[in-house]
């Protein structure tokens, strides 16, 4: 593995678990332990750098004692391994054995792994589903101060841009005509162009979710939008920071605004069933499940020390 980011510690060590796990395999197999189950070997594959490992890069005290833990199960594993390999015989009655004992020690690294990767996978599907609340509380601060009722804004002020709407043509989606949809685009951003040279105060949402997330639905409820601005909405799925940078580049160019991040959250089994529904199907709005799985990978959730936003909205499915 080379080219590597890691955010922390945390990352790395499970990376090294993982390749000393294969490593260790092939080493038992192989019958030998040098350039396939070393230190150096292991932090090569992992993409670590050694320096992480011996502790040259200050870690903290707890990822510290978990890097010597880790030094220690290396070391461990080359003695054991040079005890193990000085009592296998070469003889061809022996054979069977060695064989035996390689295979049942690759099938307990197997279950190892594998316990490994549920952890980490638990852990990354926790991280994601905390992530928008941990924002929203984090940009809660920079909220606007609310005007008084008599000078509040009402829904004839709110704009939604849409590249969808435009891609509908008697009632059929035509998402697939490729000219069709850069033409979409291209009109939808010339409108939020034009709304941005406006010199009002404006809030700018920008709608983040899988397809058939609720979107459109709470575009058409309104709900959490604030009346104290002139509102601009951003109907479309913004999977990824750069998607939604794109948009952000534009409003910062406006005289007065401010800008909201809007993520909802949907179970992805709902998501399946909302796809298969009869009127996306008549509408030709079905999306393969391939490709929603491909979209589902895609998502990346607001990095509020990257991502120029200033308020956040998070909407549940249950809220919906």
């Amino acid at each position: 593995m080379t080219n590597i980011k890691f955010t922390d510690d945390t990352e790395r060590l499970k990376a090294l678990e993982l390749v000393f796990i294969d490593q260790s395999a092939q080493a038992m197999v192989l019958k030998k332990i040098r350039g396939v189950s070393t230190m150096k070997k292991i932090c090569e594959i992992a993409g670590v750098d050694t320096t992480y490992v011996y502790g040259h890069k200050n870690p903290s005290a707890e990822d510290k004692i978990k890097y010597e833990d880790f030094q220690t199960k290396v070391n461990l594993f080359a003695k054991t391994f040079k005890d193990y390999k000085s009592q296998i015989s070469d003889t061809e009655d022996d054979y069977e054995i060695q064989l035996e004992m390689a295979t049942e020690q690759m099938f307990m690294l197997q279950v190892e792994k594998s316990e490994l990767m549920n952890k980490l996978h638990q852990r990354n599907n926790k991280i994601n589903d905390l992530s928008a609340e941990l924002t929203q509380h984090q940009l809660i601060q920079n909220s606007d101060k609310m005007l008084s009722p008599t000078e509040q804004l009402n829904d004839n002020t709110i704009n939604v841009i849409s590249p969808d709407k435009t891609l509908m043509h008697n009632d059929q989606y035509e998402f697939y005509d490729s000219e069709l949809r850069e033409n979409a685009w291209t009109e939808a951003k010339e409108k939020f162009q034009q709304l941005m040279r406006r010199k009002i105060p404006q809030r700018v949402y920008i709608c983040i979710g899988l397809p058939c997330s609720g979107k459109s639905y709470w575009v058409e409820n309104k709900k959490g939008i604030a009346k104290d601005r002139h509102a601009v909405i951003i109907d479309a799925t913004n999977l990824t920071g750069g998607e939604r940078a794109q948009w952000i580049t534009l409003a910062r160019k406006a005289l007065d605004v401010k800008i909201c991040a809007v993520r909802l959250i949907t179970d992805f089994s709902t998501i399946k069933e909302r796809n298969s529904s009869s009127i996306r199907l008549t509408q030709n709005k079905f999306i393969e499940i391939e490709v929603l799985e491909k979209k589902r990978k895609q998502l990346k959730e607001v990095e509020i020390i990257f991502e120029d936003f200033d308020e956040m909205l998070v909407i549940r499915e249950n809220s919906l």
